[in-house]
């Protein structure tokens, strides 16, 4: 890819996003704007994944766990919470967040035209495929870092961890259409179905051998869902025959298996785990709604994908029934998402960063086609720049405490499962929702080293055109 053949996306919106009932708009004089986004991205997010510390020696080899003044985690004096939590301090360095990270420096790039975050996700990507791809099917999920070696085997890495060890490189397919790395895309695809699918079960198994009491054909809903979330959706658009028809395929199997195993229509809630009646009883198992909303967001794009108007109206529908479900109303008119449904069907109104970013993106996305979706987002996005940000080192906490609106602290702010994925697309769909929805075109930045096809060059749904940048 020649970096100085460079595009930009002129998504061209309407003057006014739809036409609707004032009581329906009138929350937009109050939505954050598309500049509010981008100064959320560039003054709150990126001073914590741009310091030196960040990107990694060599570049590209990010670290998995640093404190939350960005600095580097010192074993023999780590920082606080990193030492409260044995879990964090073995020498390891993660696929999950390598590839999280690369994926955060595509945002910024597409969102900013950076170059210099290109390169950034430029050396992830050359880093994931060296060191984490198995030449005998799929990805190492970690390195031991004392030891330099890559593990574990085969019989015992999840397709969750694989499908975000794809993220990264389908993100960076998506901005530059490398055909290289689309062809390790496919491949591991393909690794992951034909591994881990199950006739037997109508799901995904866990793992390919019991491990250590885990057995492998446990039905867990990541294993499914996040293939979807990291590089089916987001991919299969582009994508040429017989690909394209293929992987449609699998979005229709992966939405029957979703909905077949984890979906509770009594509860309108996706249960995380399918092994016993108990662990798709709210009586018996309390859930967060962030997967819950990520399933239904998913299915949404799925239906429209795949021609399946059934599946899309459903998944819209029931949207709306559980962000109805998760808005926590205050006094003074402002408001939040509750990250949960206790055991017993009770809400749980403490705050979780994925969880509140997801729901904000199922709010927004849902009001591109009825604005009224949208009429939390005031509240929930004010909360968000209020409370979640470190406004002193940058980046989002891992949650916050209700109700005294205080960061929950017993996680760094950077360690496997949180990386600048979540809020940074968090970010992106804002960005695009807000713009669109007050009327203002979105200007995104793609990298393609030569002409691509118009029909596969972005997924909208709004007339749009490509015009070179100047």
């Amino acid at each position: 890819m020649n970096r100085h053949i460079r595009n930009v996306a002129i998504v061209i919106l309407a003057a006014c996003p739809a036409v609707v009932r004032a009581a329906d708009n009138g929350y937009l004089s109050s939505l954050p704007t598309g500049d509010r986004w981008l100064a959320h991205l560039n003054n709150d997010l990126l001073p914590f994944w741009t310091m030196p510390s960040a990107l990694g020696n060599p570049l590209g080899s990010f670290p998995s766990t640093r404190c939350d003044d960005g600095s580097l985690l010192n074993f023999n004096n780590p920082c606080a919470p990193i030492a409260g939590n044995a879990y964090l301090m073995t020498p390891d360095q993660y696929l999950v967040p390598l590839s999280r990270q690369t994926y955060g420096y595509g945002v910024a790039y597409h969102l900013t035209g950076n170059t210099a975050y290109l390169d950034y996700m430029k050396a992830g990507v050359a880093y994931l495929r060296q060191y984490t791809l198995d030449p005998n099917g799929g990805m190492f999920e970690q390195q031991d870092l004392t030891t330099g070696l890559w593990g574990p085997g085969r019989l015992y890495r999840d397709p969750q961890q694989l499908g975000y060890g794809l993220l990264g490189m389908a993100f960076y397919y998506y901005l530059t259409r490398d055909d290289t790395v689309l062809q390790d895309i496919l491949t591991i695809k393909n690794y992951i179905f034909n591994s881990y699918y199950s006739q037997s079960l109508g799901t995904m198994q866990w793992l390919l051998a019991d491990d250590n009491g885990t057995l492998a054909d446990s039905k867990q809903l990541v294993a499914d869902l996040d293939q979807m979330n990291t590089y089916l959706i987001l991919l299969t658009p582009l994508l040429s025959e017989p690909d394209q028809s293929q992987w449609m395929q699998t979005l229709t199997m992966d939405a029957q298996s979703i909905l077949g195993t984890f979906y509770s229509p009594e509860d309108n809630i996706f249960f995380l785990q399918a092994d016993t009646p108990q662990e798709v009883n709210i009586n018996y198992t309390g859930v967060d709604v962030g997967h819950s909303s990520k399933a239904l967001w998913m299915l949404r794009w799925n239906g429209r994908l795949t021609g399946d108007q059934g599946l899309a109206s459903f998944a819209e529908a029931n949207a709306r029934r559980l962000l109805n479900r998760a808005y926590m109303p205050e006094s003074d008119g402002s408001g939040s998402w509750a990250q949960g449904v206790l055991q017993g069907g009770a809400q749980d109104p403490d705050k979780t960063w994925w969880v509140y970013a997801e729901l904000d993106q199922l709010s927004g996305t849902l009001a591109l086609d009825d604005v009224a979706a949208g009429q939390y987002l005031p509240q929930t996005t004010a909360y968000w720049f209020n409370y979640f940000v470190d406004h002193q080192y940058g980046e989002v906490w891992n949650g916050v405490n209700y109700p005294a609106n205080t960061p929950q602290q017993s996680y760094p702010k950077s360690w496997q499962w949180k990386n600048a994925y979540h809020d940074f697309e968090h970010t992106l769909v804002g960005y695009i929702t807000s713009q669109w929805l007050l009327g203002q075109p979105v200007t995104l930045h793609y990298a393609f080293g030569g002409p691509v096809e118009q029909a596969r060059s972005t997924r909208t749904t709004s007339p749009a055109r490509l015009t070179p940048s100047r």
